[in-house]
């Protein structure tokens, strides 16, 4: 005598189905959250041991060694050394990120906003919005030139980076791809001075380049020499702004607008 194999299969009602999903959805996440933990405990060795000895003494070895890890598991959780790397730079991007948003104006003077209509904003908000935006480049060129390790870090070339198509990008046009977006609020402030967008975003690529030249000439440099760069950097910012809002004016004159800062 033979039986199906179907007829001693136990079927489970629509009930038990729903709890068996659940549970294995609920393992998934558990399993999930325990592997972003233990990358997020081996970047933060790999971030202490960066800042030891930088890029040359920077190895998957090394990091085993001091997460108490074997060389092997660690490809567990990373493919590679650029990986961490890339994972090192998003998360200094990041801070970056966070530092520029939280730098405000003061309460009463929050008055700026980008002008997406095009429309004129009045001079005291543009005075409010050019300060805020030198304060905000300033902020972020002093915190990557204030920490070496940081700055070799962000300055690595982008190796590893990946870019939108989930591809190595292997280039700095993809680091700066990152820190462009990550200094978001200092491009709003251009907006909301009255520049034009195409003028708020070319100026806002060119400060960015600068600032990030004048980082790599700078080096090891500590004490003068760093305040000469930042001085340099801060002269270049007020001078670029002038500029910038001098050209929109008279291009508002030509089109016959008036006074494009309007009291």
């Amino acid at each position: 005598m033979s039986v199906k194999f179907d007829a001693i299969t136990p079927v489970l009602t629509p009930e038990q189905l729903r709890q068996q999903q659940q549970r294995m959805a609920d393992r998934q996440a558990r399993q999930q959250r325990f592997g972003d933990e233990r990358r997020q405990q081996l970047l933060d060795v790999a971030w202490a041991l960066w800042q030891e000895s930088g890029g040359q003494g920077f190895n998957m070895r090394q990091l085993a060694q001091c997460a108490g890890y074997t060389a092997g598991a660690l490809y567990a959780y990373f493919p590679g050394r650029e990986a961490i790397l890339s994972a090192l730079q998003q998360r200094v991007v990041q801070e970056l990120a966070d530092l520029v948003s939280g730098i405000k104006a003061p309460r009463g003077e929050r008055t700026a906003r980008p002008r997406r209509d095009g429309g004129p904003v009045s001079s005291v908000q543009a005075v409010q919005a050019r300060t805020l935006f030198i304060e905000r480049s300033v902020a972020w060129w002093a915190w990557l030139a204030g920490d070496t390790q940081r700055l070799e870090l962000v300055l690595h070339g982008g190796h590893g980076l990946q870019d939108a198509a989930g591809e190595a990008g292997g280039s700095a046009s993809v680091l700066l791809a990152r820190l462009a977006e990550a200094l978001q609020p200092c491009l709003e402030t251009l907006q909301a001075c009255g520049l034009a967008p195409d003028t708020a975003q070319q100026l806002h690529d060119e400060v960015l380049a600068y600032g990030l030249g004048l980082l790599v000439l700078q080096g090891p440099k500590r004490g003068e020499g760093r305040a000469l760069m930042e001085s340099r950097f801060v002269q270049s910012l007020q001078r670029w702004m002038d500029l910038a809002l001098a050209a929109t004016q008279q291009e508002a004159d030509e089109a016959g607008q008036g006074d494009l800062f309007s009291a």
